[in-house]
């Protein structure tokens, strides 16, 4: 099997749900295993995708003519870059920043249609790499092709795309198999150890199935403990972010509380003051009345 081969594979388990992906990955590469062995451990070693990945991937499966849509956008965007032709960035640029925002609140409904519903900071990331793929046709190659690893960030006018993309952007390079070594000639049937080596072989060959199942097994126990743990990040980041939100809002309610009660402190000074000029014009006005009584007398 070829690289086209290994993206096939690819593209079938990325089109899984999160949760379905390592069980279905695990299965396919012991399948694969007594076919191709070296196909099986690159099937193995594809990673699941982080969720913002996922999300981009289904969008390329389940909104294709809307993503077409974004990316002509940003090839329009480059094209007037490199003309500079500043009245068409500035209205494409415009354009952009609605149907990235357009796009990704669709790929949240999406997320929600497929079962695996995310959070906002999720989305913010599916928005980030759509803005990638606007910005670099490499990255608009990577995101079209389904096969999505974790998001995209554009530095500048570059994206990153190391590791993106399981199997690469371009599909996998083959990996070039050594050649195995030739099996000695067998001696003629008169040589009375012929069938020692033979058994001896024989053994040597299980002990190295047997070291290669272990090693496969290990490989496959580590692969799914990678996928736990980024699933723990990816759970931490988002209460990170979800803590962060909330610590902002009682931010800006603790600021609106000391703003009235510097408000209610400046009207209790006013009350304050009006109720001592009331106090002495009721007591002049006593003293007055007192006085006026006993001039009847």
């Amino acid at each position: 099997m070829g690289g086209d081969a290994l993206i096939d594979e690819a593209a079938a388990l990325y089109a899984l749900r999160p949760d379905e992906f390592t069980a279905a990955r695990n299965d396919r590469s012991r399948a694969l295993r007594g076919d191709d062995r070296e196909m099986a451990d690159d099937v193995l070693a594809l990673r699941r995708p982080a969720p913002a990945a996922w999300i981009v991937n289904q969008l390329v499966r389940h909104r294709r003519d809307e993503l077409d849509g974004l990316l002509a956008l940003g090839a329009e965007l480059r094209a007037a870059q490199n003309e500079l032709d500043a009245p068409t960035m500035a209205r494409l640029a415009k354009q952009r920043r609605g149907l990235v925002a357009a796009l990704a609140r669709g790929a949240g409904e999406l997320a929600e249609e497929l079962g695996s519903p995310v959070r906002q900071p999720v989305l913010d990331e599916v928005a980030q790499t759509l803005n990638a793929g606007m910005v670099d046709a490499s990255a608009a190659d990577a995101i079209v092709s389904g096969r999505l690893v974790r998001s995209l960030e554009a530095v500048g006018l570059e994206v990153d795309l190391d590791g993106a993309v399981a199997g690469g952007p371009g599909g996998p390079t083959p990996t070039t198999r050594s050649a195995r070594p030739s099996a000695r000639a067998r001696r003629r049937s008169g040589d009375d150890g012929a069938a020692e080596r033979e058994e001896q072989a024989r053994r040597e060959r299980a002990e190295r199935e047997q070291a290669a199942a272990e090693a496969e097994q290990r490989a496959a126990e580590a692969s799914a403990a990678l996928d736990e743990l980024e699933d723990e990040l990816t759970g931490l980041t988002e209460r990170i972010a979800a803590d962060s939100a909330r610590r902002d809002e009682l931010d800006a309610e603790l600021r609106e509380v000391e703003d009235r009660l510097g408000e209610h402190g400046r009207e209790q000074r006013r009350l304050g003051r009006e109720r001592d000029r009331a106090a002495r014009a009721a007591e002049s006005a006593r003293d007055e009345a007192a006085a006026a009584r006993e001039a009847l007398h």
